[in-house]
């Protein structure tokens, strides 16, 4: 994968920073996605001032997002995507979409994402 170019806060109630980051190899199932647009919502708010005592820092808010796929890994090749697709990505984005509570529609709890 590229370097990653995003804003994290670097502490609880930190303001957002330019931060870069290596996320490693691309791994079979992975997408990567050159992100156009990305919403800040109430729950980014609370990650960044660690409101649910969970947060990690450098924390890179944002989980709702527009951008372009720009490489596929292995696995990820016969999914239906294709480099230079334009794809939306929302808060069940790590999700597996096979186990129990992904098909129940509960996503949120995936045992696997």
């Amino acid at each position: 994968m590229s370097m990653i170019r995003s804003y994290a806060a670097k502490e609880a109630g930190g303001e957002l920073e330019v931060y870069e980051y290596d996320p490693g190899e691309l791994k079979p199932q992975d997408v990567e996605v050159q992100v156009d647009y990305c919403g800040i919502c109430h729950s980014d708010l609370s990650m960044i001032d660690n409101e649910w005592g969970f947060s990690q820092y450098p924390l890179v808010a944002g989980h709702e997002v527009i951008g372009r796929v720009v490489a596929l890994g292995s696995a990820a090749q016969d999914k239906g995507l294709q480099v230079g697709q334009r794809v939306g990505i929302g808060w069940t984005a790590r999700s597996c979409g096979h186990c129990d509570a992904c098909i129940s529609g509960n996503q949120i709890n995936c045992e696997q994402g």
